[in-house]
């Protein structure tokens, strides 16, 4: 796969420090963005870790993770070259391995508020929740009706206007919130074709991409 038929300005990037790739099951991801492409090299806005400028240094080698449309998600090595300092650093990376299809699950749990649809395997009434956060392995949502831990459930989640995926996941935690009586939910994924978790993790990409325009993450 060719990079520069790959990648686009813009693009929102995760960045991997490859001394931690066995602590990589994290929630908190490092971000950064594609701003340029040339001389065989990519130029990275700094990234950003919580809110924080994530320093990165001249020699450190990095896995580089991005979504390829509906193909999944594809990381490649590079080794930061220069970092020009600005009023924001720009980091300056050369490609040291071609990118590849990884299986790399995504732990990043994007916070937002959207409309999802449960049911319990086997029933025919759904009730309507609200998603807290949802990532590539799961979502949290707030419901009305209570479901109990190791309940398999069918949930169809809005994602955008016009376009809804539905899963089949556990629940795996259960929480009464004593106040309102409404029910928060944890949810793992356990029947989801590979289409649709592409479609939720490119729906993350596409999220985070506009925070990070904003300056919100």
């Amino acid at each position: 796969m060719n990079l520069s038929k790959t990648l686009k300005i813009g693009d929102k990037l995760e960045i991997e420090p490859i001394r931690s790739r066995e602590n990589s099951a994290i929630s908190k991801p490092i971000v950064s963005q594609l701003i340029d492409m040339k001389d065989d090299a990519i130029y990275i806005s700094s990234p950003i870790k919580q809110g924080m400028k994530y320093p990165l240094q001249v020699g450190q080698k990095i896995m580089i993770f991005f979504l390829q449309d509906e193909k999944g998600i594809y990381s490649f090595k590079g080794e930061i070259t220069q970092k020009i300092d600005v009023q924001l650093p720009i980091y300056v990376i050369k490609p040291i391995s071609s990118p590849e299809k990884t299986q790399r699950r995504y732990y990043y749990r994007l916070k937002i508020l959207t409309k999802v649809l449960i049911k319990g395997i086997g029933e025919t009434e759904a009730v309507e929740a609200f998603t807290k956060d949802i990532s590539g392995g799961g979502i949290k949502v707030v419901s009305k009706k209570v479901f109990h831990e190791e309940q398999k459930v069918e949930c169809t989640i809005n994602l955008e206007k016009n376009q809804t995926v539905t899963i089949v996941g556990e629940i795996i935690r259960t929480v009464k919130n004593p106040t309102t009586n409404e029910y928060e939910l944890a949810i793992g994924y356990i029947d989801i074709a590979d289409s649709t978790r592409n479609d939720i993790i490119s729906f993350i990409f596409r999220k985070q991409r506009e925070l990070l325009q904003k300056g919100l993450i």
